[in-house]
């Protein structure tokens, strides 16, 4: 499976990484990537019994996860994430209209850890060559085809806040895409990230609950 980027040199590894719920199946290629590099991400996936799988499929691709209920869900669990956005070389990735939808719709979190992080939001954009399409899900869930190519674009929003929502992008139409092998923005060329196969049919089966 190849991987193009759009922007790479926008990712400097201190971000909220915001993505879309049915493109959670190949952020972890991009999580397999970011990783690589040296710098380090943490995946927010809800505490029910989904967010296990979650959590399994990060730390296969060089992530962690930090467990979080649903809405704000305790104090105590956002004052951690804040803590963790204060490492240098460390982002938090969120699906933004997760984990129930609506879908394209970003949830107050997203802008609400950047506005308190003081970091800012980086959105993550994938598009693929052939996939498959769960049009019955509420996030239309996006698995992409064997050797298809995806193409990864990251678009920088700034410090954002609910009193200042800037309009994220929805989809890639048209774009260049910057090719893996030209290892712009130092993102490595190779980007492989094996995931065992019943912790995929487990996410198929039950994908609808969780952050990722």
């Amino acid at each position: 499976m190849r991987i193009e980027w759009v922007h790479p040199e926008v990712f400097t590894g201190h971000h909220v990484a915001g993505f879309w719920h049915e493109d959670s199946f190949a952020m972890n290629l991009v999580l397999r990537a970011v990783t690589g590099r040296g710098n380090k991400m943490s995946v927010l996936v809800t505490g029910d019994a989904r967010g296990e799988y979650i959590k399994y499929m990060a730390e296969k691709c060089g992530g962690d996860a930090i467990r979080i209920g649903y809405g704000f869900g305790d104090l105590g669990t956002i004052h951690d994430i804040l803590s963790v956005l204060k490492e240098p070389e460390r982002s938090v990735a969120i699906a933004m209209d997760g984990p129930l939808g609506p879908r394209h719709i970003p949830k107050k979190m997203t802008y609400f850890l950047s506005e308190k992080g003081e970091v800012p939001l980086v959105g993550v954009t994938l598009d693929y060559s052939r996939r498959l399409s769960l049009d019955g899900r509420w996030d239309h869930y996006r698995i992409p085809l064997p050797f298809a190519r995806i193409t990864v674009r990251f678009d920088n929003y700034g410090i954002v806040s609910t009193k200042h929502v800037p309009q994220i992008r929805t989809y890639l139409s048209g774009q260049c895409a910057v090719r893996a092998g030209e290892e712009i923005g130092g993102l490595p060329s190779g980007c492989r990230c094996t995931l065992k196969a019943p912790a995929v049919q487990a996410l198929d089966q039950r994908c609808g609950k969780g952050y990722l």
